[in-house]
């Protein structure tokens, strides 16, 4: 009679030999159709006389189990991996034609109807600020005192004329822009602009780090599910660099 060992043995090994064809896969993975391939042909070759002990059946299937769950649970993964995929996309789709506020950016483009949106966090003990507008070749457009204003994050508006800070309007000098013909002023025209801030901060005169608005014109799907945000001046930033999405009107 043969050994239940033996007859185990062959059996692997003529299933061995049967899938040595199979170039695909890693030899040292061994999935659930190939775990279940197994059990039954162990099952089939066993010793009539000597069987597979109960609690060793139940430990193999436990097994088997095991494997399946796992490759169910890859399969889940993958499954929600590329439901986010397709949620992010969809999402930052809706940004596109949209302002937001990036990290990092100085200057805005400026297109009559629409607002340039700026923020800045202003430090404890900071005063005497003031907000400089100026071209992208260097000429000064604006300097509005904008006084004190307490800590924390300042947010504005500018639309070319007027500009409003936290909610509150800024006294402009209007005398100094041009009119139209029947007498009204208008505002700086069309083109991109740089906003620096500066103030004293306990007592000494200091920059603060000013992020103003871009026009989104596309965005795209990086390795790793990162979502990139392609800007109206050619700059790229990623969500985590987005400090607020703004309106656009």
């Amino acid at each position: 009679m043969a050994d239940i060992n033996q007859i185990t043995n062959g059996a692997l090994d003529q299933y061995a030999i049967s899938n040595k064809q199979k170039e695909d896969r890693d030899p040292q993975e061994l999935g659930k159709d190939e775990f279940l391939k197994l059990m039954i042909a162990q099952m089939n070759n066993q010793n009539p006389l000597e069987p597979t002990e109960n609690g060793e059946f139940i430990a193999q299937l436990a097994q088997f189990s095991t494997v399946e769950g796992i490759t169910n649970m890859a399969d889940g993964f993958e499954t929600l991996s590329a439901s986010m995929r397709s949620s992010q996309a969809l999402q930052a789709s809706s940004l596109v034609g949209g302002a937001v506020t990036v990290d990092g950016e100085t200057s805005s483009m400026l297109r009559y109807g629409d607002l340039v949106y700026g923020s800045a966090k202003i430090q404890p003990g900071s005063d005497n600020l003031r907000l400089r507008i100026e071209t992208e070749g260097g000429e000064e457009v604006e300097s509005v005192d904008l006084g004190f204003q307490p800590d924390g994050e300042l947010n504005f508006k500018w639309n070319g004329m007027d500009l409003e800070v936290n909610g509150r309007m800024m006294d402009i000098d209007y005398d100094k822009f041009p009119v139209d013909e029947d007498g009204n002023p208008l505002p700086h025209p069309e083109g991109r602009y740089r906003f620096s801030l500066m103030g004293s901060v306990l007592g000494q005169n200091e920059s603060l780090d000013v992020s103003m608005s871009s026009r989104v014109e596309s965005v795209a799907i990086l390795d790793g599910n990162r979502v990139q945000l392609n800007l109206d001046n050619g700059n790229k930033a990623t969500l985590d660099q987005v400090q607020r999405i703004n309106e656009v009107f």
